[in-house]
């Protein structure tokens, strides 16, 4: 991130729905899991799917909503360009370089998510 600041994010293109021409951008959205999939456990034992329900220490009053599992692994959502630089037409290979902006990650729905730019090259093999 600008200034250095590191962020948790995870790199995946999931679900693309990508259109476009062979001689301009190919883009579209793709869909973005949590980082930390729904068996994380934070430190007190709270998941998304597994774990306490409520902080272990507070289990006499766990059915007041104050206290609940707030925990949350939604997906986000992506867009993603790719763009071809070479193909190579007796080998089925295709080479280009892409751009992705994806959220990143929220600590299980504790912090806001950022979007983060990445970019680097692709390769593929046509049949």
């Amino acid at each position: 991130m600008p200034g250095g600041e590191r962020v948790p994010f995870l790199f995946t293109v999931k679900e693309l729905d990508a259109k476009g021409k062979v001689d301009g951008p190919i883009a579209g959205p793709f869909l973005v899991p949590s980082y930390r999939g729904s068996t994380f456990l934070d430190p007190k034992g709270r998941g998304g799917s597994t774990g306490y329900d409520v902080s272990v220490g507070l289990q006499v009053d766990a059915e007041n909503e104050e206290y609940k599992n707030l925990k949350t692994t939604e997906s986000g959502a992506g867009q993603a360009v790719f763009t071809i630089a070479k193909v190579d037409p007796a080998t089925g290979e295709v080479a280009g370089v892409f751009e992705t902006l994806s959220p990143s990650d929220t600590d299980l729905g504790a912090k806001e998510s950022r979007e983060v730019k990445t970019n680097g090259i692709w390769y593929a093999r046509l049949q």
